[in-house]
């Protein structure tokens, strides 16, 4: 959702007088929204005037009361800022990768830069773990430095016969290409501008595969262009019309063909490119497809398909002759996904089948051998990984065919990012390396899996981190985290601000609410469009649980999501006000349905998708009527609530929670010294300043959590 609003910094502040410290109280000004025979009066619609100097001058008056309210809280935001990581900073974790005779090299740190390299392989290269073993500042005996920096590097692939290096380059209206001769670095072949990052290189290393972006940025053709010659000769063999669709590029980890497809939100279709003969045309392996295109994997000798059976709803993994131009119609059922689980992702090498999962509502990996023949052992599938509570396990790249072993990554809320080579032959995991995390101290902490029972009889599950020595006597103060929204998995991982807040002996709660993708597609669609009340009956059931088993004090326990997580906590606090003692909201979509109705609101297809149209559609309406957290405030004792957005760069309208704040300071019966309720606007995101830490130290404050373990 897109929105442009003048920048706060050209606002006077108003002046530091005696009525600094009391909260914005704008007019209400009531006009009437009438659709579907439904009526709502909607007393602050003029806020969503971002062009208004009477809405700018109110955001600002919102910070300065922001400010006043939580100007004691200065030591701790500082005490903070030094005991907890950035946020948005990644744990890192790279090891060299095998690929035919040469170990490539990534390597990101003060001493080397950014930087990709290569050296032959051989017993003077690996290390103890069969690895080269990789010291900063050190280069290994005979590496190449294949790219002196990486920023702004999108994708770098190596031809087949390892002579050339294709990189693509960020650049004004898609990514730059250019081909290097990789033992020299000399500049071979740059005519390739507007291109996406997906490169595929033809089996003789004589053509290069690209897709190509339109005016919007959308991949929506793939050429080939000959190495060499100007751009204007490409050929185009695959172009999508459809504006809503995109165009992918893939290559089979053997070599011998390129996978084409194009996907919309109603159709699509999955062609392939022979690389011996790259200038036939494309054949299709799908025909025409009216929903979810299926996930197709080139495996050598058969073409391997994940889909989604119509009559059960379950993932099926099947496999279809190499030469088939119906692979639906052609498929030979192997694997159907058990209860609970969802099939992702499947990736073929010479000795095994790798199956990428959703199981127990966390990623895993699952490995089935194959004959000489080529056939999957299906009694003799291996499970990567420990087993722990919360392990989360995905494939990271291993791109050689003939691997005998199958990398993978590790981790959860208290391990840092592992990464794992599950041997074929033998199902055992060598650890290949770790991230290193200084002062962690693993057995410090609890984590496990809790399960909540729906109003509907489903089980929920939450992710749970709390120190060991926090007691389960329903004491405890608590923060429940949750999303819910477009498919997307709050899966765990080691974040050491969350550890920081454990430490303080707060009990660190997930809850994996329905609209998510935690246990795949079906879960998704069980809490989207007409079905978000289901998500909040989820959150308020994962609120209950934690409760009930002892982990939370009921008038200790704090809630946070952010855009679609927000609504959800504005929808849940309408519900049920006494539930949460306070709510952390940044990003909140909570003003959903004028969102969606206003004009000057750019909306991506994913939204549309999402969340319907209920403009057009009454049952979409009235769905979100019911839980549009703005428009179902009412008077009742509201949890104290501190909302974070931003001018640009925010999933939501500023206006959005500005509404909110509005409607629930007018309608709470709390007092508001003890439950303020308050909102923060920062002028972009991503900005200067971490948004969440002023709201961090602000939620430790209210649920009395400020000074524990601190």
């Amino acid at each position: 959702m897109i929105q442009h609003i003048t920048p706060l910094r050209q606002i006077a502040r108003p002046s530091a007088d005696k009525d600094l410290a009391a909260a914005p109280r704008p007019a209400r000004r009531p006009v009437e929204r009438t659709l579907f025979g439904d009526t709502a009066e909607l007393p602050y619609r003029w806020m969503r005037d971002a062009r208004s100097a009477e809405v700018r001058a109110h955001l600002v008056a919102e910070n300065a009361y922001t400010d006043s309210r939580t100007s004691s809280l200065g030591p701790l935001r500082r005490a903070l800022s030094v005991a907890l990581p950035d946020a948005a900073a990644a744990l890192p974790l790279s090891v060299p990768v095998l690929l035919d005779d040469w170990w490539y090299i990534d390597r990101s740190d003060p001493l080397d830069g950014s930087t990709v390299s290569r050296v032959r392989d051989g017993a003077g290269v690996r290390g103890d773990s069969g690895v080269p073993r990789v010291v900063p500042g050190r280069p290994l005996p005979g590496e190449e430095i294949l790219v002196a920096d990486c920023t702004g590097v999108l994708g770098v692939v190596p031809s087949p016969d390892h002579r050339l290096l294709a990189r693509a380059e960020a650049a004004r209206g898609g990514c730059r290409v250019v081909v290097t001769d990789a033992a020299t670095g000399e500049v071979l072949d740059e005519a390739l501008h507007g291109a996406g990052p997906e490169l595929v290189f033809t089996a003789d290393s004589r053509f290069l595969l690209h897709t190509r972006l339109d005016d919007l940025g959308r991949p929506h053709q793939v050429r080939l262009h000959r190495l060499g010659a100007p751009a204007s000769e490409d050929v185009i063999l695959l172009e999508e019309p459809d504006h809503w669709a995109e165009v992918t590029l893939s290559r089979s980890r053997d070599g011998a063909a390129a996978l084409l497809s194009s996907a919309g939100p109603t159709r699509g279709e999955t062609w392939l490119v022979d690389l011996a003969d790259p200038a036939a045309p494309p054949r299709t392996l799908t025909g025409p497809i009216t929903g979810a295109v299926p996930a197709i994997e080139h495996a050598g000798d058969r073409l391997l398909v994940l889909h989604e059976d119509e009559g059960t709803g379950r993932a099926v993994l099947g496999e279809a002759p190499l030469d088939s131009t119906d692979v639906l119609a052609d498929l030979r059922p192997l694997l159907t996904a058990e209860d609970g689980e969802h099939l992702v992702a499947v990736e073929a090498f010479a000795g095994a089948v790798a199956l990428e999962l959703r199981s127990g509502a966390r990623p895993a990996v699952r490995v089935v051998p194959r004959t000489v023949g080529g056939d999957l052992v299906l009694d003799a599938v291996q499970t990567v990984g420990r087993g722990g509570p919360l392990d989360a396990v995905t494939l990271e790249p291993t791109p050689d065919w003939h691997a005998a072993g199958i990398r993978c990554r590790l981790e959860s809320l208290t391990t840092p990012p592992t990464l794992l080579e599950h041997e074929i032959a033998t199902a055992e995991c060598l650890v290949l390396g770790r991230t290193d995390v200084p002062g962690h101290h693993p057995e410090r902490y609890v984590e496990q899996r809790l399960w909540a029972t729906a109003p509907d009889g489903a089980r929920i599950p939450l992710s749970l981190l709390a120190r060991r020595d926090v007691p389960r006597d329903g004491t405890a103060p608590a923060l429940l985290h949750v999303r819910g929204g477009f498919g997307q998995s709050l899966d765990p991982e080691l974040r050491p601000e969350l550890l920081g807040l454990a430490d303080r002996g707060l009990v660190i709660a997930v809850a994996h609410v329905r609209g998510g993708g935690e246990n795949g597609p079906d879960w998704h669609r069980q809490g989207r469009r007409r079905h978000r009340e289901t998500a909040v009956g989820d959150l308020l059931a994962c609120a209950d649980h934690l409760v009930a088993e002892g982990w939370a004090a009921a008038d200790r326990l704090g809630a946070a999501g952010e855009g679609p997580g927000a609504l959800l906590l504005g929808a849940a606090a309408n519900r049920a006000p006494e539930r949460f003692r306070a709510l952390l909201a940044g990003m909140p979509l909570t003003d959903p349905l004028e969102t969606l109705l206003d004009p000057d609101v750019m909306l991506t297809l994913e939204e549309w998708e999402e969340w319907g149209d209920p403009a057009a559609d009454a049952g979409t309406y009235r769905s979100l009527r019911a839980c549009t957290p703005a428009e179902n405030v009412h008077p009742a004792p509201y949890p104290a609530v501190y909302a974070w957005t931003a001018l640009e760069g925010a999933e939501a309208p500023p206006a959005c929670a500005a509404i909110w704040i509005a409607q629930l300071r007018h309608h709470t019966t709390a007092d508001s010294a003890e439950r303020p309720i308050l909102l923060r606007v920062h002028e972009s995101l991503p900005g200067a300043a971490d948004p969440r830490a002023e709201g961090t130290a602000w939620v430790l404050d209210q649920l009395g959590a400020a000074t524990l373990g601190g």
